[in-house]
Parts: structure tokens; sequence; C-alpha cells
């Protein structure tokens, strides 16, 4: 007899890793991380660094995040922004600004932004296939309008994101 696993929450990726890529940036490396971190927050996110790793290495520093931000729609959708950081030989540097030395970070960035419609995120209607069965239904026939609505929004909302990060990183560049 196969057991079946009820436990998973469905989730429809709408962008997935859609990619901001520059090299031989300089940059204010906490100006980056509050500016996306404030923006997110601002829109409702609750945003969860799930990694954080630092190499030290003779050319740079490598750095690898994960944040996962979510926003409770309702009882039954949440939307899921997942955002990847990879710095890769980062320096510290010093570069004028309105006539002060100021430290910032040189290298190259990598990021991944992912936007994800989420059902049924706690899980609530999988703890039997009756309830399984009732779920089908409901996304269906009662829920569908609600659904594409949905995921019209979080795909709206992703590439505001993805794009307010991307113009950020063109505009707030400093000559070394």
């Amino acid at each position: 007899m196969e057991l079946i696993d009820y436990t998973m929450s469905e989730k429809t990726s709408l962008i997935e890793r859609a990619r901001i890529n520059k090299k031989k940036y300089t940059f204010s490396m906490d100006d980056l991380y509050k500016h996306a971190h404030d923006w997110l927050v601002w829109k409702g996110y609750d945003v969860t660094e799930k990694k954080y790793k630092e190499k030290i290495l003779p050319d740079g520093r490598i750095i690898e995040i994960e944040w996962v931000c979510t926003r409770d729609i309702d009882e039954y959708s949440q939307f899921e922004v997942e955002v990847g950081w990879n710095f890769y030989g980062i320096k510290n540097v010093e570069v004028m600004k309105d006539g002060d030395k100021v430290k910032r970070q040189n290298g190259e960035i990598d990021t991944f932004v992912s936007a994800r419609l989420v059902l049924d995120w706690r899980n609530k209607w999988e703890e039997s296939a009756f309830l399984t069965f009732l779920k089908a239904f409901y996304e269906k026939y009662l829920y569908v309008g609600t659904i594409g609505r949905l995921k019209s929004e979080i795909w709206k909302e992703g590439w505001e994101f993805f794009n307010e990060l991307k113009a950020f990183v063109e505009m707030y560049t400093y000559e070394v």
C-alpha cells in the first residue's frame, strides 16, 4: 500500500529566477540590502533570511544570501517572493561621495527573484483524502476567479520588485 503525503501546499511559480547581473560593480552593500528589505516590508512581506554564507578568498569575498518573503492574502492564499543574492570577488574600496571618502564594495552581483502564489499555505485542506477532494472542487469551481486575480497580482508585484532592484543597481553606482 502506497502512502500519500497530504502535507504540501500548492505553489504556482509566476516568475522563476529573473536575473540581475552586474560585473565590476561598485556599490553600497548596506544600502542595497536595506532598500530591498524596506521595499518588501513596505509591501507587507515578512522577510526571512534562510541563508547567509560568506567565504573570504585572496581575490575577494564570496557572499550568498537567500530570502524567503511571504505575505498572507487570506486564510487560504499567500504571496511568496524569493530573492537570491550572490556576490563575487567583493572587496572594500574608498570612493568620493559629496566631497568625502566613503567605504563601498566592488565586485560582481548576481541576483535572482522568483514570485509564487501559495494556496492552502497552512495545509489545512490536505489532512485527509476527503479534504483534498474538497480542495480540488473549491479551487476549480468556487475560488477560480480569485486564483486568477491573485496570480496576476503576484506576477505584477514580483516584476515591480525586480524592476525596483534593477533600477537601484543601475542608479547607485560609484566610480572607484
